[in-house]
């Protein structure tokens, strides 16, 4: 399974840079043509939008405090820059590598937590009809983007995470939980949530910097160890993130 996965992976790479190239000649994605359809602007207002929101959200970034997930969450409630910056960021990738566990089973349910505007979502959709999304995030423009952008799919729902309310309900057979544990105060409680809402032999694919900073939570930081200590204790590690390495690392484990 390890050699399927770091294949799927190299293949999302050798897309993104060969999407790269044909993106630098002129074959553009219509990642500005769908925000300027959801915002009712142009395409070329939506691409210039994004170059002045980024001013904007670098000025509001360094004012605002964001130390306790009230804060952070207030601050993505205050710019709709994320959703020019996340649908710009992830415009030339594909995610082979989440494809995996989809191609095993003919029906199952994925969580993408902390999903912002479901990237990994939209690209998994079309390819397993079979399969239901549930996408989890704070009450923020991007989660507002997201649910517009799959208004017109049933196999879609959405859950509304606060800070002091962990959301899920249904049983998963794959989560998704990327740049998502850094930013919580108390990070080992949401990974005991989503192992919880795991089904038998499912799938949870994450990482996990070490970064303690004003928007990655000291509190959150120090749980680093503990989070990655009940995973591999819990769970089959297939990827297991290194708690002595502070970079984000690649981590799937499978849930016996």
């Amino acid at each position: 399974m390890r050699l399927i996965i770091w294949l799927a992976r190299l293949l999302n790479i050798a897309y993104y840079h060969c999407r790269g190239f044909l993106d630098k000649f002129g074959f553009k994605t219509n990642w500005s043509s769908e925000v300027g359809q959801y915002f009712g602007i142009s395409v070329r207002e939506a691409e210039k939008r994004y170059q002045g929101k980024r001013l904007e959200a670098a000025r509001l970034w360094n004012k605002k405090t964001r130390t306790t997930e009230k804060q952070i969450q207030s601050f993505y409630q205050e710019t709709d820059y994320f959703v020019y910056r996340q649908t710009y960021f992830h415009r030339l990738k594909i995610y082979l590598d989440l494809a995996v566990p989809l191609l095993l089973k003919r029906r199952g349910r994925f969580c993408e937590y902390g999903g912002g505007v479901g990237p990994f979502t939209k690209f998994l959709l079309p390819l397993f009809p079979g399969w239901k999304f549930t996408i989890a995030d704070l009450d923020c423009p991007v989660f507002d983007f997201a649910k517009w952008r799959f208004r017109k799919n049933r196999r879609v729902t959405f859950v509304t995470v606060t800070p002091t309310k962990l959301p899920l309900k249904e049983k998963y057979d794959v989560i998704t939980c990327k740049q998502v544990l850094e930013h919580v105060s108390q990070p080992l409680k949401v990974i005991k949530h989503l192992t919880d809402h795991l089904n038998p032999e499912a799938w949870i694919y994450l990482d996990y910097i070490y970064h303690p900073g004003r928007e990655n939570l000291v509190k959150g930081a120090r749980q680093r160890r503990q989070v990655l200590g009940y995973l591999s204790k819990n769970l089959k590690p297939i990827f297991a993130i290194d708690p002595d390495n502070p970079e984000e690392g690649y981590g799937l484990y499978l849930k016996p």
